[in-house]
Formats: structure tokens, sequence, C-alpha cells
């Protein structure tokens, strides 16, 4: 027998193929009680049916149990390959019927039971409905023994071919289903993949939102602590400029000491403007500019010992040498002589004045004749700067600016200070007295009167009025820059 007529069967009987005897025995008794006519009469194909599970039934019990041998069961006519012989020795020799006894009680029992009464009425069951040979009785027999079958008309090719038909038919169907089915199954998988793929997304952009959040409250945390630093620290550093304008010292060293101010910078520290209550008249003023215009040495002195920068500049160009010239400290000139050599180029940048200005310019508005002469005597004056100095003195413009605009507030006697100023540029610059005015000027202010000389005065006899003794510098005085400095790190 073929394996295509073996898968048939088994597809018929609804079994898997490798099934046991037991199991196809069972399923054939339950399709041949369902699909038996009688329990279809409505269904013209009912017969057909229980025929085809028949057929497929004796199929599998002769593959799957050779010991049977080639005869027909009883109950089961409907295999059509046989010659028509008949031998009543394969019923009766050798064979167990137990099987067959048993189906046929179990059709009677739940078949048959109907038929009783149609038997009494003489009416009689269909022979056709039933397996031929089959008796039918009102109660089962207390003797059996199977008729032999009957031939049966064979299957005509019409029947044939529509049966294959169908067949074929059934197994497209069949296959289709289950490509549908297939592809059912894996566009539900593709969809549960892509919900998958989408909720994953969703954690990754909760996640990735959770951290970016987490990262902006930590950047504006620390935001928020960087001001509120910046703005402690330049209250801090206005506070000190303060006392330093205030003329208080120890509040000054107080805060670059212990708070951390730096010594160093004008009062507003680039990146802090917002914090600044009242704005300097110049940002760019130092805590040594102020210091030098006071004319406090001591201080002057300790800043340069913690990291104030002598060199820095304010708005106007000026060091804090320069602003000691102009208002007339002698002792901030001396400290920055005997520590900073102004003969020493690496300390050029202290002294060298702002364009269009010069040091001996910024010492006549001092109107202190010793700052003159310690600015002539370092070296810090050229001679053209002599000479240029010694013309505007003498012009009437300059002549106005000595004795109206820079005198004012100036200590002592004025006109003592003027006429020691112009003897101080006529000795250095070796020049001669202006000529004597033909007016009678006796009558003028004493500081106009200043620039009347009779006859050049001798330079030593000169040099001896205006220098305080002990006054004298020494050309060894200065020192290095980079002495004794402190950290200005992480100063305010």
């Amino acid at each position: 027998m073929s394996r295509t007529a073996l898968a048939n069967a088994y597809r018929v009987l609804g079994l898997d193929e490798g099934v046991s005897l037991d199991v196809i025995k069972n399923t054939y008794k339950q399709l041949a009680l369902r699909t038996h006519p009688d329990k279809n009469p409505d269904n013209p194909d009912a017969t057909a049916e229980f025929q085809r599970v028949g057929e497929a039934y004796n199929l599998l019990s002769k593959h799957l149990d050779p010991s049977r041998g080639p005869r027909r069961s009883s109950f089961s006519p409907f295999e059509h390959d046989h010659d028509g012989d008949y031998s009543e020795d394969e019923f009766e020799y050798g064979v167990n019927y137990d099987d067959e006894l048993e189906f046929y009680l179990f059709i009677f029992e739940h078949v048959m039971r109907g038929h009783a009464r149609r038997a009494h009425s003489g009416r009689g069951p269909r022979g056709g409905d039933l397996p031929p040979g089959f008796i039918f009785m009102p109660s089962p027999p207390t003797s059996f023994r199977p008729s032999p079958p009957r031939e049966e008309p064979r299957e005509t090719p019409q029947e044939q071919a529509e049966r294959l038909r169908r067949t074929r038919e059934e197994q497209e169907a069949a296959e289709l289903r289950r490509k549908r089915e297939a592809a059912v199954r894996k566009e539900l998988k593709e969809q549960d993949r892509q919900k998958e793929r989408e909720a994953a997304e969703q954690r990754q952009k909760a996640k990735s939102g959770q951290k970016k959040a987490k990262a902006n409250a930590q950047r504006q945390q620390a935001e928020d602590a960087a001001r509120a630093h910046r703005e402690k620290v330049q209250e801090k550093r206005s506070a000190v400029f303060q006392a330093a304008r205030a003329g208080n010292a120890q509040e000054v060293k107080k805060g670059v000491w212990e708070n951390n101010v730096d010594a160093a910078g004008g009062e507003v520290k680039h990146g802090h403007e917002e914090f600044v209550k009242n704005t300097p008249k110049d940002p760019q003023e130092t805590l040594l500019h102020i210091a030098a215009q006071q004319g406090d040495a001591d201080l002057v002195s300790w800043l340069d010992n913690h990291s104030a920068e002598v060199d820095e500049r304010d708005s106007k160009g000026r060091t804090a040498f320069h602003v000691a010239v102009q208002h007339g400290h002698p002792n901030i000139l001396a400290y920055f002589f005997d520590n900073y050599n102004p003969k020493d180029s690496d300390h050029s940048q202290i002294y060298t004045a702002p364009k269009s200005k010069n040091v001996l310019s910024f010492s006549l508005q001092s109107h202190e004749p010793q700052v003159v002469f310690m600015v002539l005597e370092s070296g810090l004056a050229t001679s053209r700067d002599i000479n240029d100095a010694w013309s505007w003195i003498n012009s009437p413009e300059g002549r106005k600016s000595m004795t109206q605009q820079y005198s004012k507030g100036v200590p002592g006697d004025v006109a003592e200070k003027l006429s020691d100023i112009v003897q101080l540029l006529m000795c250095y610059g070796g020049f001669t007295p202006p000529p004597t005015p033909t007016t009678n000027r006796k009558e003028g202010p004493a500081h106009e009167r200043a620039f009347e000389s009779p006859s050049p005065p001798s330079p030593f006899s000169h040099q001896e009025k205006v220098q305080p003794s002990g006054s004298r510098q020494s050309s060894n005085r200065g020192r290095n820059v980079g002495r004794g400095r402190g950290n200005r790190k992480n100063r305010a």
C-alpha cells in the first residue's frame, strides 16, 4: 500500500501518523457512530462519509496488524479490490472476533435500539445503511456468526473523480487555511515585536527625560550656588575698597588676610558686575592706588607684600607710583625707589608715564619741591621733559595753573614752594631765570613774585635748600619685584 493512501487514511480519521492501533479503533468507533446514516437522515452524503471512514479504518488495521491477513471485517464491507471469491474458513479458523463482537454490541446498543420498534411493526431497517451481513434483532443474539460479505458495487469513475476532487479541494483549502493562519501568526508576532520596540523606546525616552531633568536641576543648583558665591565675593571686595577709601587700614588688611579678598585688581571683579551696589568712579583703581593717594606708606608696603601688583594702572593709565607723585607723597616715592630701582629695566612698567604725560609733569602738580627733586634726582625726567617743564611753568598758562588750579589745598607757603620748584628746574636744566618784568610787581601776590629772580642761584646752595637731610638716594636702592608674594589663588 502506498504512503499517500496511508496519509489519506490518517487524515480521514483526523489522526496524526504513528498513533497506536487502539487509538485508531476508538476513533473509528466514534466516527462510525457519528457518521452513520441513521444518525444523519437528512444528509444525502452520510452513506459515502460512513464508507470513507470504514475504508480508512480497514487500511490502517491491515497496515498496523499484519496478522489479520487479507480478510475482510464483517462490519467493514467497503473495500472493492477483492476478486469476489469467498471462503468460509477465512472467517472461522485462527480468527478472534472479540473486537468485532464488541463493536456490534456497541452499534446495536447506540443505534439499533431505535429500529426495534420498526422491526416489530414489519418495516425493518434499511439494508443499505449498515454494513452488509449485519442482522438486526430486537436484542443481542445469544450466539454470533458473521455472515460472508456481499459484493458491493464498485465506485464509478465519476464518483471516484468527484471524491478525488473533493479530497483535493479539501487539501487545498486546508493548505490555504494553514498559510493564512501562519500569516496571521507572523503578523501577530510582528505586532508584538513592534509594541515591544515602542514600549522600549518609551522607557528609554522616559529614562533620558529623567536624566535630563536631573542634570538640569543639578546645573541650576550649581548656577545658583555659583551666583551666591560671586555675590558674596563682590560684597566682601566692595567692603574692603570702602574701608580703604575711608582710611581704615586695619579693615583692609583683615579683608585681604581673613576674607581672601585679592589685593590686586579693581573693585569690580570680572563677571561680578551685577552684584555691585555702588559703581566706583574708576573701576580700575586698585587698593594700592588708594593707599598711595592717601600717602599711607605702611599700607602700601603691606599690600605690596600681599599679592598687590605695583605695575597695575587705573583708567588714566597711572600706576600707584604716579598717583603718589601727583599727590605729593615723598614717603611713597621713597618706598618705591628703595624696593624697585627706577634705573632697572625690569621695573620700567612701574615708572613709565602714560602717553602725553611724564613723571615730572605729575610732580609739578603736587606743588611739593621734595617730590620734584626726587623725580629729577632719580633720573625719571629726561632733558626734554625738563625743557618742556621750564617752558610751561614760565608760560602764562603754566603760571595760572600753578598759582590757581594746582595750588588748591596745598599746605604751607605756596609762594616759597613755587620758588623752590623753579630753582630746581633751573639747576637740573641749566637755565637762567626769566627776565624781571619792567612794571613794579611788588604789590602782586606772593606766589606770582616767586617767578621773579634777580640772579640765578647756585646749584649747590639750591640743592642744600630743597633737599631734606638724608633724602639723597643711593644708586644701589631697589629690590626685585618677585619678593615675598602671597598666594593670590582663590582670592576675592
